[in-house]
């Protein structure tokens, strides 16, 4: 019995996502590129400025999940390249780059900051280039 309950306790500890140790950045492309509008406003913090066609201003998470959700079912995403990453003077750090939906490329931009011990996006921008 013991070596099953470690069995399990191991293919758990795989699978989530916090042993994957995966970055905020890579989140958040992972998510686009999957086209998964749950796991990339399960990045967002509580609040978040979003600027993407039809949409400026800012909003809370289940707003963003309604908005992300028809961008992404509208514009599915075939391709996310990052080409810049940094950090700002205020803690935050930053990420752009350019994403590509149905032969149409857009620049990506986000801001991420550390709240509460978890790293959220604080901004996300998705232009026509």
């Amino acid at each position: 019995m013991r070596p099953y309950i470690i069995m399990v306790c191991l293919f758990l500890l795989c699978c989530s996502g916090a042993a994957t140790g995966q970055t905020i950045n890579e989140k958040v492309v992972d998510a686009l590129e999957k086209n998964d509008h749950e796991a990339l406003v399960s990045c967002f913090h509580a609040m978040a400025d979003l600027q993407i066609p039809g949409y400026n201003g800012n909003f809370s998470k289940s707003q963003a999940s309604v908005i992300m959700k028809k961008f992404l079912s509208e514009q599915p995403v075939a391709s996310v390249t990052i080409s810049k990453t940094g950090d700002n003077s205020d803690g935050s750090s930053y990420a752009m780059g350019e994403l590509v939906s149905g032969g149409k490329k857009y620049r990506l931009y986000f801001v991420t900051k550390e709240t509460e011990g978890v790293e959220r996006v604080l901004v996300l921008k998705i232009t026509w280039i």
